[in-house]
């Protein structure tokens, strides 16, 4: 599954958890960092980070998701079935799993006209746990900075998804 398919699910994944503003390849102002997929709560200072890894070496070659963990209340791994241990990572971060058996076998009946949801490929193995209550002032405002800003000062490809409600 290419990355941009998974950035798409975990995206979906995070607008059905509620948060107001969700969006993918999302770069804080002035921090040099870029998060996969970002949601952000309205009211609450909650902030939930995906990192999508394609294979167990681009998980074991990257050591910046820990510069992450700072700006987010909850933090999980995105990552092929297998490519990532449980036993690897803290006890609070989380993980999502897409590549299950089950799911490879729907894959091959797509050709059939099925159609694959995010339920049916990504699939939360260990659900992350809170790191904190809430994001520390510093990292909340370089957030807002970006989300304010329209994206100066290094987003990428900043693509937001707003949504009603008072967040969670």
């Amino acid at each position: 599954m290419a990355t941009a398919e998974l950035r798409a699910l975990a995206s979906q994944r995070m607008c059905e958890l509620g948060y107001a503003y969700v969006a993918p390849e999302f770069s804080p102002s002035g921090t040099g960092l870029r998060f996969d997929v970002i949601g952000i709560a309205k009211y609450t200072r909650q902030v939930r980070i995906y990192e999508i890894k394609s294979s167990r070496g681009d998980f074991l070659s990257d050591a910046k998701w820990k510069k992450y963990l700072g700006f987010c209340t909850h933090f999980s791994f995105v990552a092929p079935a297998g490519a990532i241990f449980r036993w690897e990572l803290d006890r609070a971060i989380g993980l999502i799993e897409y590549g299950a058996p089950a799911f490879e076998r729907m894959r091959r009946a797509r050709r059939f006209g099925m159609t694959i949801v995010r339920e049916d490929c990504l699939r939360a193995t260990r659900p992350s746990q809170r790191l904190r209550d809430r994001v520390g002032d510093g990292e909340w405002i370089a957030l807002l900075e970006t989300i304010a800003l329209g994206g100066r000062y290094g987003a990428v490809a900043l693509d937001p998804t707003f949504a009603q409600g008072a967040g969670i």
